[in-house]
């Protein structure tokens, strides 16, 4: 007989990857965004530090997004691979920052850091 059981491991998070659409164009983040590719804005952030992987040196930005339960969070370890993922899930705001679960809010600074990201992140949310 075979069956599939769940076995409990510790790993390193290293890196989530932040994928949400643009719902209301301009009014959300402005075409010329960094990591804005047409409706979509994809980063890679370090969840130790908060730094953006491929931000412009030197850009700052600010990023206040409705994203509802669009969004897809995707969890990865030191070597890249994929530990967990959210696919059109509330944002986790054990980790990432906004209000309600439905916002997300980032203000970046010229060295790609998320200044308001959270001192201790917090991914039980992937994991219930």
């Amino acid at each position: 007989m075979k069956t599939k059981i769940k076995i409990e491991q510790e790993v390193e998070i290293k890196t989530i990857r932040i994928e949400v659409a643009v719902r209301y164009e301009e009014d959300d983040i402005p075409n010329s965004f960094p990591l804005r590719q047409g409706d979509m804005w994809r980063a890679d952030v370090d969840v130790d530090t908060g730094r953006i992987t491929g931000w412009p040196a030197g850009q700052t930005g600010e990023m206040h997004m409705k994203v509802c339960d669009e969004g897809t969070y995707t969890l990865f370890d030191q070597h890249g691979n994929q530990i967990a993922k959210h696919e059109n899930d509330y944002v986790p705001h054990g980790i990432v920052p906004g209000i309600y679960g439905d916002y997300i809010e980032l203000k970046i600074n010229a060295d790609g850091i998320i200044t308001n990201w959270p001192k201790k992140p917090n991914a039980d949310d992937f994991f219930v």
